[in-house]
C-alpha cells in the first residue's frame, strides 16, 4: 500500500513538472540582470571605507570598556584633551582606572599637537574643585 501511494505521488509530481516545462521555455527573451561595474579605484575606496568603519567600531568598543564601571572607586578623572581644563569642561572625562592603558592608546591615535591657550584653567562643572568621578548606570561620569 505504501509503495503504491508513493508511486502515485511521484507520478503526479512528474506530470506537474512536465506540464510546467512549456511555460518555462515560453520565455524567449533572456532575463536582464544589471551588474554594477566597479573599477580598481572604486574597489579600493570601498575597502578603505570598510576598514575605517571597522576601526570606528573597535574604537567605540574600547571606549565602552574604558568608561564601564561597577562602583565609584573604579572611576578616575583624566584629561581628554592634552590641555585639560585649559580648554574648559570638555577637556576632561571619567574613565575606569583599570583601563588607563587603553585610554592612553585611544588618545595617542588622536595625535593632537596644538598649543594650549595661555589662560587660567576653567573652574566650572567638570573642572570645579567639587568634581569627582562616579559610577552612574555602569558608566564613569563626572559629578560636580
Amino acid at each position: 500500500m505504501k509503495k503504491t501511494l508513493k508511486n502515485l505521488i511521484l507520478c503526479v509530481c512528474t506530470g506537474c513538472v512536465l506540464l510546467l516545462i512549456p511555460i518555462l521555455y515560453s520565455k524567449d527573451a533572456p532575463i536582464e540582470v544589471s551588474v554594477p561595474h566597479l573599477n580598481l579605484q572604486e574597489l579600493e575606496a570601498q575597502e578603505k571605507q570598510q576598514q575605517e568603519e571597522q576601526a570606528r567600531a573597535l574604537e567605540a568598543t574600547r571606549w565602552h570598556r574604558v568608561s564601564s564601571c561597577k562602583r565609584n572607586d573604579d572611576c578616575i578623572i583624566v584629561d581628554l584633551d592634552p590641555c585639560g581644563c585649559l580648554v574648559g569642561p570638555q577637556g576632561v572625562t571619567a574613565i575606569n582606572a583599570l583601563y588607563t592603558p587603553d585610554f592612553v592608546l585611544l588618545q595617542s591615535k588622536k595625535n593632537t599637537t596644538k598649543a594650549c591657550p595661555n589662560k587660567a584653567p576653567s573652574k566650572v562643572r567638570e573642572c570645579s574643585s567639587t568634581a569627582r568621578a562616579v559610577c552612574l548606570k555602569n558608566k564613569c561620569k563626572i559629578a560636580y
